[in-house]
């Protein structure tokens, strides 16, 4: 056995999370909050000493990394990743959530208290937002065994990844997890069979 010591990132803030809206796949540049946190993630990263940095495919994880580095003043490997991409939001990315809960009262209650019943066109299940998850951190597990990778990705897809994890039921996962606060991360230790 071999393992992958990862450590899995939120992005720093955006305009869109100050605004409090749906983000989803869409883009917002990072916040002024945000790019205090990205150069304040070069402190952790000295502290890890990451091997290689994978990235979702979305600029707020991608520049999140980039500054961060940047910072830290080493060079690493960077790789994007599509799996590691937020949910798909559907009609929701943009709005703010007060109107996505005024316009969609039930969509929006099964989101929040039923994720594993909730189910909307253009909007990525839970079910499959961990199936995608993991399956990212499986690729990059089995392609560095006994490196330390930084991970930079999304905070429901952390949430679905860590009930993944811990096997807590996806219709406990709000009440049972804390989705990282941005530049926050959790460590896993992914064993490899080599």
């Amino acid at each position: 056995m071999n393992r992958c010591e990862m450590y899995l990132f939120r992005h720093a803030q955006t305009k869109w999370n100050l605004e409090k809206r749906f983000q989803g796949q869409q883009d917002s540049p990072l916040s002024e909050l945000g790019l205090i946190q990205s150069k304040k993630m070069a402190q952790t990263l000295e502290t890890i000493e990451p091997d290689i940095v994978v990235t979702s495919t979305l600029n707020r994880a991608k520049e999140t990394a980039r500054i961060a580095l940047e910072q830290w003043g080493k060079k690493r490997e960077v790789y994007e990743m599509e799996e590691l991409k937020e949910s798909a939001f559907g009609a929701w990315e943009g709005m703010m959530i007060d109107d996505v809960m005024r316009d969609y009262p039930e969509e929006f209650n099964l989101h929040r208290k039923s994720p594993h019943l909730f189910q909307m066109d253009g909007i990525e299940g839970y079910a499959d937002l961990q199936t995608r998850g993991i399956k990212g951190l499986k690729k990059i597990a089995e392609k560095h065994p006994g490196k330390r990778v930084v991970v930079v990705t999304h905070g429901l897809l952390l949430l679905c990844i860590l009930a993944g994890i811990r096997e807590i039921p996806l219709e406990r996962a709000r009440e049972k997890i804390a989705i990282p606060d941005n530049t926050e991360y959790v460590r896993v230790d992914w064993l490899i069979d080599v």
